[in-house]
């Protein structure tokens, strides 16, 4: 967005109406700031300028090294402007840890990314440290949900050799009858080389996810 580093162009959501998007993503490995007070900044700089959007849209965290300050943002947002809803994106692997999930309690909505249950997909499919335990990971997510009064989705992506294929459809499926999320989106990835999935295994997916008691959009 023109005068801005961190918040991007409002988007407009069907569910969610008008949302403004912050990014961050952090490329000095070296050095790793979340940039709290930068990003607090030009959120009260677009406040004072601009109509409130229904939703503040924080994404870009997948490094627990970082989420103390990431909390902080939210906790920022909250004490200044009580009323503004906050969503958030976050990768699956950060629901290890206790204190992140309660930290995302005060979030309006979270959305997670879960490419996999499958320990060997999941590790290639998601970020996350090589000392991840999945199984401690799925029992922190079921957890945030029994605990959670907002709106939780999950965003599965496929990618072609990792998990296109029946047990992981059928794994996942599995997983989020128990977790029971409000809402769940597939897509597919084609990023750093990866070839698209076959049409015959969309259809897969389709077929076996389409029948869950709960809402799922197909985004290919």
């Amino acid at each position: 967005m023109l005068g801005y580093i961190h918040l991007k162009e409002i988007q407009s959501s069907p569910r969610f109406g008008k949302v403004l998007p912050v990014d961050y993503e952090c490329k000095d490995n070296q050095t790793k700031i979340y940039p709290t007070d930068e990003i607090f900044s030009e959120i009260k700089d677009y406040f004072m300028k601009k109509e409130s959007p229904e939703y503040i849209w924080l994404k870009g965290i997948n490094d627990k090294s970082l989420f103390l300050s990431f909390q902080r943002l939210i906790a920022m947002i909250k004490s200044t402007f009580p009323n503004q809803k906050i969503g958030v994106y976050v990768n699956a692997s950060l629901f290890i840890e206790n204190y992140i999930r309660k930290a995302l309690l005060a979030c309006d909505l979270v959305v997670i990314n879960l490419n996999s249950v499958i320990p060997s997909h999941f590790y290639r499919s998601c970020i996350c440290t090589k000392d991840s335990d999945i199984k401690e990971i799925l029992y922190g997510i079921q957890t945030f949900k029994k605990e959670y009064k907002g709106y939780f989705s999950v965003y599965t992506m496929f990618l072609k050799g990792i998990n296109d294929n029946r047990e992981d459809i059928v794994n996942l499926k599995n997983f989020l009858l128990h977790v029971k999320p409000d809402h769940f989106s597939v897509n597919i990835f084609t990023g750093n080389g990866f070839e698209p999935i076959s049409d015959e295994f969309k259809l897969q997916v389709k077929e076996i996810l389409q029948d869950m008691p709960i809402e799922v959009s197909f985004t290919f």
